[in-house]
């Protein structure tokens, strides 16, 4: 199967000058749980604060998998380390899919917000995809009014490709998306 071959190990840390992104494992939901309760994080995403350690534990239980159940998708997963902060600033993600698709998307905590943790994270992870997985045709799906974000990926190279209108979140409402692309 292509994702046997897709080469280097996905268990390998990743540093860069302030930070280490570790891969995801349940031992980090414990870590990552309160950071993820701020009400902030989920203006412009989809999902909703974990509900507890354990609810957490078990999401990243199957994302430690690091494929998708069909096998069609790697799962990509780091929480982020400030060397600085001496804490868990949030986490980046990307899932490769078979047509050379990495569709990457990130979370930080509102306290580590405007402190570049999130630009030197994802910068970090899309090289080490580079490195790894070769011809890589990366997107992100961002809410229109998320300009922290939308900034962020015009910064890294990215270029808005596709809106979708009134797209429903887990929050009982309709938003605005915006698909970013960069190959």
């Amino acid at each position: 199967m292509w994702l046997v071959s897709a080469g280097l190990d996905q268990k390998m840390k990743i540093y860069s000058q302030r930070l280490c992104l570790e891969p995801l494992e349940p031992d980090h939901a414990e870590l990552l749980f309160d950071g993820l309760q701020s009400a902030r994080i989920y203006d412009f995403i989809e999902d909703v604060p974990p509900q507890s350690v354990a609810s957490l534990r078990d999401r990243y239980m199957v994302l430690a998998r690091r494929q998708s159940p069909d096998g069609t998708e790697i799962w990509l997963n780091w929480a982020v380390w400030s060397f600085v902060e001496k804490c868990y600033v949030g986490y980046v993600q990307a899932t490769i899919t078979v047509n050379n698709s990495a569709i990457i998307a990130y979370v930080f905590f509102p306290n580590s917000w405007g402190k570049g943790y999130a630009r030197e994270a994802v910068t970090r992870m899309i090289n080490y995809l580079v490195e790894t997985y070769q011809n890589l045709n990366f997107c992100a799906y961002v809410d229109l009014q998320n300009h922290r974000s939308i900034a962020l990926l015009h910064n890294l190279g990215f270029v808005r490709s596709t809106f979708f209108q009134n797209v429903e979140s887990n929050q009982d409402e309709f938003k605005h998306e915006v698909q970013y692309r960069k190959c």
